[in-house]
C-alpha cells in the first residue's frame, strides 16, 4: 500500500469530510505520478468515501437506535398521556433533525382526530386543531393508515385542503411534510407527523424510523390509557368500597334504630319514647302529631297546635299519604288501612338524608303500631269499665262484692267512687272521645262510659263540684267542644242508678237553663234544680238562698229580710221601700249594701234575684 493510499486510510480514521479526500487525490495528481498509481489512487479514494458513507450511516443508524433505545425507555417510565405525547414529538423532532414534529389522536366519538402534541411549533394554532377523515396530510394517513410525505403541501393537490388546515399550515411556515400512523393491533390511534420550513424529500430511512418511534407511541399510548383505566377503576373501586361501607354503616344504624324501636314497643313504651329514641337517632326533634293537628308527644316540649308550616306539610302528607321533605323538615303520615293517625315530624338541623328519612319511615310505622294498640287496648279496657258501669247504671248489679272485685282488677275502689257525672257533648265527637274515656278512666281512677247521648263517669273524690268540673275540663280538652255536665253524689255503689238520675236532671236543668257549658250539683240550681230533682227542700233552699241574710238578722237583730221584701214588693225601688218602712233613704241604701255583701253583687241579676224572692215568700210560710 502506497503513502496515498494510507493518508486516505487516515483521512477515514480522522472522520474527515469528502473535500478532505479531494483534496488528497488532487495532491497526488499534482506531484505527476503515473496514470497507474492515479487510476489505483482513485479507486482507493472512491472505496474510501464508501467506506466512509457505510461508516456514516451505521453511527447514524446507531444513534437512531439509541434514541429510540432511550425513547422507549423513557417513555415505559412515563404516565401520564400529554406527558408522554410531548416526549414522541420531542424525540421525533430530533430523530429527523426536523423543524417541527406533532401527533394527532384519533377522536372515536367525533369520528375525526385532533393534534394533541407539538415540539417546534411557532404558532398557537396547531395544538387543538381537528383533522377530519382525509382532510391534509394527517386526515389522510388516519383514514388510509399509510406513511405519505409531500414535498410542498401547500402546493400539493393531490390532498384534501381545508381553509382551516391550510391558514395553520401556513402560520407555521410548512413546506414538507411527512406523517405515519400510530397504531395499535392494526387500528390507526392516531398520526406522527414531522415538517420542514424548507422543501426537502424524507427518504425510507426517514419513514422507517418515524415509523419505529410511532410504534412505540402506540405501545405507551395504549399503557398509559389501561394506567389511566386501572387507575379509574381503582377509584371506582374506593369508591364503591367507601359507598359499600357506607351502606354498612347505614343498614347498621337502621338496625340498630329498629331494634331500640322494637325493644320500646315490646316494652309497652308509648309515642313520646319513641319521639326521643328517634331524635337521638335522627339530629333535629321529632313531634307526634295527631289526625287533628295537634302534638301529642315529641322530643322537645311542644305543646297544642305546631307551627303553621308543620300542620300545612301534615295535612297534604296525610292527603297523599306519602313522606314530604322540604328543606329541613320531614313529615312522614302514620296511616293504618282503616283509619289516618297523624304524622311524625322531624325538625332537622340540616337537609335529610335518605337513611334519614328511611329511619323517619320506620319510626312512624312504630308510632303507628303504639298508637293503633294503644287505642284497641283502650277500646278494650272502655268497654271492659263500660260494661262494668252498665251493670251499675241498669240495677242489674246483684252481687255487690263480685263488683267490687271486677273493679279492683281494673285499679278501682268502688267504695271510693263517690262521684257521678252525667256530660253532655254538644258536637258530633261520641267516635273521637270514645278511645280517650279508658284513659280518662284510668287517670281518675273510676269508670266511664256511653249511655244513651251522654258520657257518664264514676270517679273518687271529697268535693263532687271539683272532681265534677275536673272531669268536664278533660272531656272538653278532649273533645275539643263545650261539654255540660250534672253531677251527684254516691254514697254507695248501690246508689249508683238513684245518683245518675239526679245527675241527668241537674243536666237537662242546666241545659234548659241554657247554661252550656256548666258543670253543676241540684244544690247549684237553686229551687229550680230542686224542682227538677223532683224532691223540694224547702228549709235547705232558703237556707242556701238566704242563709247570710237571716244569719246576720239573728246575731244583729237588724230587718234585712223584711227589707229585701219590702224591696222586692215594690219593684226594687229604694224610696217607695223607705217610704213602707218608714225609714230614710239613706238606711234602706245602707241596709241593700249589706245585702250585696253577703249574697253577693250578682244578687239583683234576674234569675238571682227570683230565687231570692221565692226563698223570701218560702221563709215567711215556713214561719206561719
Amino acid at each position: 500500500m502506497g503513502a496515498d493510499a494510507r493518508s486516505l486510510l487516515q483521512l477515514l480514521v480522522e472522520d474527515a469530510d469528502a473535500d478532505a479526500f479531494d483534496a488528497a487525490v488532487a495532491q497526488a495528481r499534482a506531484r505527476n505520478l503515473p496514470a497507474r498509481e492515479l487510476d489505483a489512487l482513485e479507486r482507493d479514494r472512491a472505496i474510501a468515501l464508501r467506506l466512509r458513507d457505510t461508516l456514516i450511516r451505521h453511527r447514524r443508524n446507531e444513534a437512531e437506535l439509541q434514541l429510540l433505545n432511550d425513547t422507549a425507555n423513557d417513555l415505559a417510565a412515563m404516565r401520564d398521556l400529554d406527558s408522554i405525547l410531548q416526549a414522541i414529538a420531542d424525540r421525533a423532532r430530533r430523530l429527523l433533525e426536523c423543524d417541527l414534529a406533532y401527533i394527532s389522536l384519533s377522536d372515536s366519538d367525533r369520528g375525526d382526530c385532533y393534534i394533541r402534541a407539538a415540539a417546534g411549533n411557532i404558532s398557537g394554532l396547531l395544538v387543538g386543531l381537528r383533522l377530519a377523515p382525509g382532510s391534509g396530510l394527517g386526515g389522510m394517513v388516519a383514514r388510509t393508515g399509510e406513511p405519505c410525505s409531500v414535498e410542498a403541501y401547500l402546493h400539493d393537490t393531490t390532498l384534501h385542503h381545508t381553509e382551516q388546515i391550510d391558514r395553520t399550515v401556513a402560520a407555521e411556515r410548512i413546506e414538507s411534510l411527512l406523517g405515519v400512523p400510530v397504531k395499535l393491533k392494526q387500528e390507526v390511534i392516531g398520526v406522527l407527523l414531522a415538517a420542514h420550513r424548507a422543501v426537502r424529500s424524507f427518504s425510507s430511512r426517514d419513514i422507517t424510523a418515524l415509523s419505529m418511534l410511532a410504534n412505540h407511541a402506540a405501545v405507551a399510548i395504549e399503557n398509559a390509557r389501561l394506567l389511566a383505566a386501572a387507575q379509574t377503576a381503582v377509584g371506582d373501586l374506593r369508591v364503591a368500597n367507601a359507598t359499600i361501607g357506607s351502606h354498612v354503616d347505614d343498614l347498621e344504624r337502621t338496625a340498630d334504630v329498629h331494634e331500640r324501636l322494637t325493644k320500646l314497643v315490646i316494652q309497652g313504651k308509648g309515642v313520646d319514647e319513641v319521639a326521643h329514641a328517634t331524635a337521638g337517632a335522627v339530629s333535629g326533634h321529632v313531634l307526634i302529631v295527631d289526625e287533628h293537628g295537634s302534638v301529642v308527644a315529641g322530643s322537645s316540649p311542644e305543646n297544642g297546635q305546631p307551627p303553621l308550616p308543620i300542620a300545612e306539610l301534615g295535612v297534604e302528607a296525610r292527603r297523599s299519604g306519602h313522606t314530604l321533605v322540604r328543606d329541613r323538615l320531614c313529615v312522614v303520615p302514620m296511616i293504618t288501612e282503616s283509619e289516618p293517625l297523624g304524622t311524625l315530624v322531624h325538625v332537622g338541623t340540616s337537609s335529610i338524608s335518605d337513611i334519614d328519612r328511611r329511619i323517619l319511615e320506620r319510626a312512624a310505622l312504630v308510632a303507628a303500631l303504639v298508637l293503633v294498640t294503644r287505642r284497641r287496648m283502650a277500646e278494650a279496657e272502655a268497654q271492659v269499665r263500660g260494661e262494668l258501669l252498665g251493670e251499675l247504671l241498669t240495677r242489674k248489679a246483684q252481687d255487690v262484692d263480685l263488683l267490687r272485685h271486677r273493679a279492683s282488677i281494673l285499679g278501682v275502689d268502688l267504695d271510693a267512687c263517690t262521684v257521678l257525672i252525667v256530660a253532655h257533648l254538644h258536637g258530633p265527637v261520641r267516635e273521637r272521645i270514645h278511645p280517650a274515656l279508658a284513659a280518662l278512666a284510668r287517670r281518675f281512677r273510676g269508670l266511664a262510659t256511653h249511655h244513651h247521648d251522654t258520657v257518664v263517669f264514676l270517679a273518687p273524690g271529697d268535693e263532687p263540684g271539683a272532681v265534677g268540673r275536673a272531669v268536664s275540663w278533660e272531656l272538653a280538652r278532649t273533645a275539643r267542644d263545650q261539654v255540660t255536665a250534672g253531677v251527684a253524689r254516691v254514697p254507695h255503689p248501690t246508689a249508683v242508678t238513684a245518683a245518675h238520675d239526679e245527675a241527668e236532671k241537674c243536666l237537662r236543668a242546666l241545659l234548659a237553663l241554657g247554661r252550656h257549658g256548666d258543670t253543676a250539683q241540684t244544690a247549684d240550681l237553686g229551687f229550680v234544680g230542686a224542682l227538677f230533682n223532683g224532691r223540694p227542700d224547702i228549709a235547705n233552699f232558703v237556707e242556701a238562698t238566704l242563709g247570710p241574710v237571716l244569719a246576720y238578722d239573728r246575731d244583729h237583730g237588724s230587718d234585712l229580710v223584711r227589707t229585701l221584701e219590702v224591696f222586692c214588693a215594690s219593684n226594687q225601688n229604694a224610696r217607695t221601700t223607705a217610704q213602707e218602712l218608714h225609714v230614710h233613704h239613706n238606711t234602706v241604701s245602707q241596709r241593700l249594701t249589706r245585702v250585696a255583701r253577703l249574697l253577693g253583687e250578682d244578687w239583683r241579676q234576674a234569675e238571682r234575684l227570683l230565687e231570692i224572692q221565692v226563698a223570701l215568700r218560702l221563709n215567711k210560710l215556713g214561719g206561719c
